[in-house]
């Protein structure tokens, strides 16, 4: 009788252990490094369609859940307002970037930016989706201050 109590234990350890093994296998892993280089290619790509104003195709760029929350009249006034307000983007650098996991992949980047009419920082959020970076969020700041670490 103890042997068949031993033997039903390890029959449900090793099938717990099967399963288990199967819910690791079918999680896939994230790289950050390429999670954050898509995002960046993005950035290239929206800089150069700023500078250009091609707004609707900046417009394709964003995010389903962005174009839920703003009519396509509101992105477009708020796209010329960051044009009049700042210029072109001369040039660009990553002060930061942070991956964070999920569905879908998020990838949160922080560049200092020297525009036409001055210096600043530019905020984007963008939302991994497969191979696609989808823009969330863009957010011009004036300044080069270093974010807070909150």
């Amino acid at each position: 009788m103890t042997f068949n109590i031993k033997l039903r234990h390890l029959l449900i350890l090793l099938a717990s252990s099967i399963t288990l093994s199967g819910c690791f296998l079918s999680v896939k892993p994230i790289y950050n490094g390429q999670e954050q280089a898509k995002a960046e290619k993005a950035v290239g790509q929206f800089h150069k369609l700023h500078n250009e104003a091609r707004y609707e195709e900046i417009y394709a760029l964003l995010d389903e859940n962005t174009k839920a929350e703003l009519t396509r009249e509101q992105f477009f006034v708020a796209a010329q307002h960051v044009t009049d307000t700042w210029g072109k983007v001369q040039s660009a650098t990553l002060s930061e970037a942070k991956v964070f996991p999920g569905k879908p992949i998020q990838v949160r980047m922080i560049y200092n930016a020297k525009f036409e009419k001055g210096d600043g920082q530019e905020w984007f959020i963008w939302n991994i989706r497969g191979n696609e970076a989808k823009l969330l969020r863009y957010d011009p700041k004036p300044g080069f201050d270093k974010p807070d670490s909150k």
